[in-house]
């Protein structure tokens, strides 16, 4: 274990010039779209696994809900380091071309690395997703406990008793759904995660859940740009892993020289 972190922490990287790129692109847009188009995945996710995670156990409930969410940040963080590391590739090429004389497009830039971009892709995502929330969050109520339709026992024994039918007839009211119905089961399943563990606290807990809901549903997405901010380094390890290679081939090339010396010589003395 200790010489994998020795290992690691001496590999070498190696830091090549590249042209910073446009933060805000059609192409970044496309980016934010296909980030949003991912929680239509969590949703899912969250939906079906996460509803065999309902233990009794609080430290349970907690620790794999929590793996969940953490499973759907990383599945972003690879996304937006791969991107990183592709557009700051881009960037080297994109460098190397203007030095020589060569003209370079908006359209080159719009695909180079740049620092903020990671942030805008985030907020293209975030900002709808907090917005379609934010309705859910200034209407929810405390959870209460409702009887639903009366058993038909019940209406053929005593429905021909007004005093007990009458007061009963709230329970055999048509509850029509609604656009903000349909929002809010949207954002509970963007927020499953947090909903599941809130419940085995209190009515109060899943109402804060509720509230908190504009920053919750998207939370995910923020480990997007913490991926593309890894595009320089794990470019330059792979400049760093080439020349190390590099020097193993010429070393390996050397002995294998001086082996073929000494052989020569042998023979030349036999």
């Amino acid at each position: 274990m200790q010489n994998q972190a020795k290992k690691n922490k001496n590999k070498t990287l190696v830091y090549k010039p590249y042209q910073k790129g446009i933060w805000h692109s059609g192409l970044a847009v496309k980016k934010g779209l296909k980030l949003l188009a991912y929680f239509a995945l969590f949703a899912f996710i969250y939906l079906v696994p996460g509803s065999a995670l309902q233990f009794d156990s609080v430290i349970l409930r907690v620790l794999f809900n929590l793996v969940m969410v953490l499973i759907c940040a990383a599945i972003i963080y690879v996304d937006g380091a791969r991107l990183g590391e592709n557009e700051v590739a881009y960037g080297e090429i994109v460098y190397n071309r203007r030095e020589a004389g060569g003209e370079v497009s908006r359209k080159d830039l719009e695909s180079c690395y740049h620092p903020f971009k990671g942030v805008f892709i985030m907020l293209l995502a975030a900002i709808p997703l907090a917005l379609l929330a934010l309705p859910h969050a200034i209407l929810a109520e405390k959870q209460v406990y409702v009887l639903q339709a009366l058993p038909s026992w019940l209406t053929r024994s005593m429905g021909n008793n007004e005093e007990i039918m009458a007061p009963l007839q709230y329970y055999q009211t048509d509850i029509s759904v609604g656009a903000l119905d349909i929002l809010h089961i949207v954002i509970r399943l963007l927020t499953f995660p947090f909903v599941n563990v809130a419940s085995t606290s209190s009515a109060d807990a899943v109402l804060m859940v509720d509230r908190l809901s504009p920053i919750l549903c998207w939370l995910p997405a923020a480990a997007f740009p913490m991926g593309y901010w890894t595009g320089p380094r794990n470019r330059a390890q792979i400049h760093g892993n080439i020349k190390t290679n590099r020097k193993r081939y010429n070393s390996r090339q050397r002995k294998a020289a001086k082996a073929r010396n000494r052989t020569e010589k042998k023979n030349e003395l036999i």
